[in-house]
């Protein structure tokens, strides 16, 4: 039982261990909340730059930063049935009811900001390009063998027909990407911050803000908004159309983003992660998991909706704009899947 090696680790007797968004084990004291979060996939060097920007969030007084706990022996991290955890240790969760994400992420990244030390392991701005180029060649290898090697599985045929529209629109996300660097120019707004790997619906909530490390990447702030809205768009379309783009609107009262800004944003919206995501999780998944990507690329393809959204996003974006700041892309909305 984990809860034997935390007591043998850190001296903490653990009286009952539940779920924090179920994703996380966890436990609370009197005064603290603490998470149990697996880290065997970081290096020694990723860890502790997350370390590093936990530690400088405290010292910026903000209060739903988690921050990792070591062990008796001075260690950052401890072994737990051949698994390696550590444990990260908050403000017990409350209830804020005037929360707003978009003015919650602005402050977050506005203190981000003033990060002051060099990221190299945990680092991704400026890295798009080549990490959707990479992301793109892979699956466009495993695209070309599975297409010569029948017999193919329902999954298959839907992956092998819907790859060359997904790859269009992949390739013109980095011509975007690039056109942007190109063409405009960053502003002081645009310099690197404190990131998520995956901003979405449920990261923060008004029931808990609690920032967790090993979320984090340092990255532009554009990466947050595009996969909240994102995410938002594909699994709460009911509250996206209710709420439309308030959540940008919000960030954009704390935080007003520049036109490299939104241009940024837009190229990674172009960009369907998702579908990446869906196609490579089911290839590593275990058969019980197959089943929920199934319904996952069955619910894209049936859905026409992401080109109607893109183009509501590049039209939103240049409201109020003077000047055209996030160019169209011609032919969104002229035809699909």
């Amino acid at each position: 039982m984990v809860k034997g090696t935390i007591k043998e680790k850190y001296g903490i007797h653990i009286r009952q261990l539940s779920m924090y968004q179920h994703t996380y084990q966890c436990f609370q004291t009197p005064n603290s909340f603490f998470l149990i979060v697996p880290v065997s996939h970081f290096s020694d060097e990723e860890l502790a730059e997350l370390y590093y920007m936990s530690q400088y969030l405290q010292e910026q007084s903000d209060p739903y930063v988690s921050v990792f706990i070591f062990t008796k022996e001075g260690e950052l991290t401890f072994e737990h049935e051949g698994k390696t955890y550590a444990l990260l240790k908050a403000a017990p969760p409350f209830s804020n009811r005037a929360f707003s994400i978009g003015t919650e992420l602005a402050e977050f990244h506005r203190k981000g900001r003033g990060y002051p030390y060099e990221v190299k392991e945990a680092g991704r701005i400026g890295q798009w390009k080549d990490l959707w180029g990479k992301r793109i060649d892979q699956l466009e290898a495993f695209w070309q063998r599975k297409v010569h090697t029948p017999p193919h599985e329902p999954f298959d045929k839907k992956m092998i027909e819907s790859f060359p529209y997904y790859l269009g629109l992949s390739e013109n996300a980095i011509q975007y990407l690039v056109d942007t660097e190109l063409d405009d120019k960053p502003q002081a707004a645009d310099s690197g911050t404190i990131c998520h790997q995956r901003m979405e619906r449920n990261t923060w909530s008004s029931e808990s803000l609690i920032r967790i490390p090993a979320d984090w990447v340092f990255d532009h702030a554009a990466r947050d908004l595009a996969e909240y809205m994102r995410h938002t768009f594909l699994h709460h379309r009911d509250d996206f159309n209710r709420q439309g783009f308030r959540f940008l609107q919000e960030y954009e009262q704390i935080t007003p983003l520049s036109s490299f800004s939104k241009r940024l944003l837009y190229s990674r919206l172009l960009f369907p992660l998702h579908y990446y995501e869906i196609v490579e999780g089911y290839y590593i998944s275990s058969e019980s998991e197959k089943h929920y990507y199934e319904e996952q690329l069955d619910y894209i393809l049936s859905d026409s909706g992401y080109e109607q959204f893109l183009n509501a996003a590049q039209e939103f974006m240049n409201m109020r704009a003077q000047n055209i700041f996030v160019p169209p892309v011609s032919w969104l909305g002229k035809g699909g899947l």
